[in-house]
Formats: structure tokens, C-alpha cells, sequence
């Protein structure tokens, strides 16, 4: 970034979605309303309690740590590359911005939550269409944020792909660190621990 290299990707991309500008408004603005970090932290509590109630604590607290997380390493990453936003020509539809740009702070906050969601949805065994169905529901939210952040000018695409590989890259971190088993290869033992914790609670 410091040397321009991304320079050229950012301005093809932003010019691409340039052109839309008038058209999804409103659909962009909600987006981005909606990765905003009262919203999601929001949805990090309700998830939280619901999982505590239903006696997976451990599974509350892994998703509070994979959100909460990236939003401490983001604002770690934006200390440290201190990356200017975008010129005001840019931006649209939205206030002036005065933290760094890198990474994308509405980005990297719901990938985070939405992997980690997922993550909890695997190891609590839910149905496997609704697994799919959270995963494309998710995946859409993912690229629909990212989207609203360089159509309302906020961010350079090159900040929406950093908050992206930053997030994935924390959660599947905390993931290796709390449920290895649940990575890929690890399926089947995973499915054995189960069945054992079973037998030794009906013993």
C-alpha cells in the first residue's frame, strides 16, 4: 500500500462500482448500517445468551471471542498501517470519516461473526440445510457489506479484501485453538468424542 502497488486494482474496482451509484442506494445503505458494530455486537450478545441458556456456554463464549477479537485486532491493524480513506471526492451518502482505512472495520467485524457463527452451528450439529442456509445467508451479508463500503466511497476495495483475510484469518485461529476437531480431516473424531461423551453421561 505504502508503495502504490494496489493502487490500480482500488481504481478499477472503484470505478466499476461507481457506475452503479444511484441505482442500489438504498439496499447499500442498509448494508452498511447493518455491519456496523452496534448491530453486530448486538447479535454477538443475543447469540451469546441464547447459547448459554441452552447450556453451550463454551460455544457463547468461543463466538465472543471470535468477534470480539477481530475487532481489537482491527483497530490494532488500523494503528499500525494508519492508511488514509479515500479523497471526499468519494464518498457518498455518508458523514466524513476520520479513522484509518485499513482494514475495513464493517468487513472484518462480520466475517468474524458470521464464521464464527458458523463454527457454532457445526459443532452443535444443527441440521445440515440450515448450516447451508446460514452459510449462503452469511457469505451474501459478507460480500454485500464489503460492496457498501466501496459504493458509499469508505474504503478502497483493497481495505474490504484485508478486513476479509484478517477476519478469516483470526477465526480460524481461535477455531485451531478451541475445536481443532472441527477443522477439515477432522470430522470423524470429532463424531467419536461425541458419541463418548454420550456414554459416559448415560453411565
Amino acid at each position: 500500500m505504502r508503495e502504490g502497488e494496489v493502487d490500480a486494482f482500488d481504481h478499477a474496482i472503484e470505478r466499476a462500482i461507481d457506475g452503479l451509484r444511484g441505482h442500489v442506494d438504498g439496499i447499500m445503505v442498509a448494508l452498511t448500517r447493518g455491519g456496523d458494530v452496534l448491530p453486530m455486537s448486538i447479535f454477538t450478545v443475543v447469540a451469546f445468551a441464547v447459547l448459554f441458556a441452552a447450556g453451550r456456554p463454551r460455544e457463547g463464549r468461543y463466538l465472543v471471542l471470535g468477534a470480539g477479537g477481530a475487532l481489537l485486532l482491527n483497530m490494532l491493524l488500523k494503528a499500525i498501517f494508519h492508511r488514509p480513506r479515500p479523497g471526499e471526492d468519494l464518498v457518498f451518502l455518508l458523514p466524513s470519516l476520520s479513522s484509518s482505512s485499513f482494514p475495513s472495520g464493517h468487513t472484518m467485524g462480520t466475517t468474524a461473526v458470521v464464521a464464527s457463527l458458523l463454527v457454532v452451528l457445526s459443532v452443535i450439529r444443527t441440521p445440515r440445510a440450515m448450516r447451508w442456509a446460514a452459510t449462503l445467508f452469511g457469505g451474501a451479508l459478507i460480500v454485500g457489506v464489503g460492496l457498501s463500503r466501496i459504493y458509499l466511497g469508505a474504503h478502497h476495495p483493497s481495505d474490504v479484501l484485508g478486513g476479509l483475510l484478517a477476519a478469516a484469518a483470526w477465526v480460524s485461529a481461535v477455531t485451531g485453538w478451541v475445536y481443532p476437531r472441527v477443522l477439515p480431516g477432522e470430522s470423524t473424531v470429532l463424531r467419536a468424542e461425541s458419541s463418548s461423551d454420550g456414554a459416559k453421561t448415560d453411565g
